[in-house]
């Protein structure tokens, strides 16, 4: 593996091999600074330790530009890259390994997790499927709208799980409700069958089975594994639904408000199932 990190001083060098000799170069990483932005696109500054190629040069650095995506090297623009960068960057990509690329994805994730969970959500350009939401009710996920966000994490039966919390985000709805999807953490990227999803109203601490997977644990189960595991859970459902709706009013206003023309609000009857889409009569939900 070419990266290491002093676990003291947070401090990350990477060690080259060339013509027999190891050099050893500092490394500062640089993330794009967009906390919804899923790009995984990272440069490196690399900057040589106890160097005696270049006497009358006492400080130089090259730079390195990697699709984490695509594990490998990208070309910055002409005005950016020297021949000299374009070279080495070649020569530091020969060198990369399985582990690298993981220390790198793990270096981008833990920056792009801090802008995320300390950005205001008002400054948030997040894109939402407007009219699916406030026509349909569709609901979103807190990871679906932070993709670098906090996690909620949960093992079961020795496996560990992601939880997935989506919500309502119609405006006028006060509802308190989630769909948690159950979904083992090493297959998120697949699709998978043998998922757990729940109903649960956080504020009354209702639970319900959606669906049932192959041979599920019981929802009692399933129930105190999460609360033992997530201690205040519920309290942190209340407040990543009061921060994901917030993003979406907020973009609301900006994106979909301000292009829509002026017309007559469709009449709900009171009888009739709740655009909110929570499946109970509107008169007894948003009504």
């Amino acid at each position: 593996m070419l990266f290491s990190k002093d676990d003291n001083t947070g401090q990350i060098t990477a060690a080259l091999l060339k013509d027999g000799n190891t050099e050893t170069w500092e490394c500062l990483f640089l993330s794009c600074d967009n906390p919804v932005c899923t790009c995984r696109s990272v440069e490196i500054v690399l900057t040589p330790l106890n160097d005696e190629t270049h006497p009358d040069q006492p400080w130089y650095e090259r730079r390195v530009n990697i699709d984490l995506a695509e594990k490998m090297v990208t070309t910055a623009s002409k005005n950016q890259e020297t021949p000299e960068d374009f070279e080495f960057s070649n020569f530091f990509q020969a060198q990369l390994n399985d582990d690298d690329f993981k220390f790198m994805l793990g270096e981008h994730f833990n920056h792009k997790h801090e802008i995320t969970e300390t950005a205001d959500p008002d400054s948030l350009d997040v894109d939402f499927d407007f009219e699916k939401v406030e026509q349909d009710g569709l609901l979103y996920g807190y990871n679906e709208i932070l993709p670098y966000g906090d996690g909620i994490q949960v093992s079961l039966n020795h496996v560990d799980h992601t939880i997935l919390d989506l919500y309502c985000l119609l405006p006028k709805c006060p509802c308190t409700d989630t769909i948690l999807q159950i979904v083992p953490s090493n297959r998120l990227d697949t699709d998978v069958e043998d998922w757990y999803v729940l109903g649960l109203q956080y504020d009354k601490k209702h639970w319900k089975t959606e669906e049932n997977p192959p041979n599920p644990m019981s929802l009692d189960a399933l129930r105190s594994e999460i609360e033992k595991q997530n201690p205040g859970f519920y309290q942190i459902l209340k407040e990543r639904h009061k921060k994901v709706k917030r993003i979406y009013l907020n973009n609301r206003q900006k994106k979909f408000l301000a292009t829509q023309p002026a017309r007559t609000a469709k009449v709900v009857g009171r009888n009739d199932p709740c655009p909110c889409g929570s499946g109970k009569k509107y008169k007894k939900c948003c009504g």
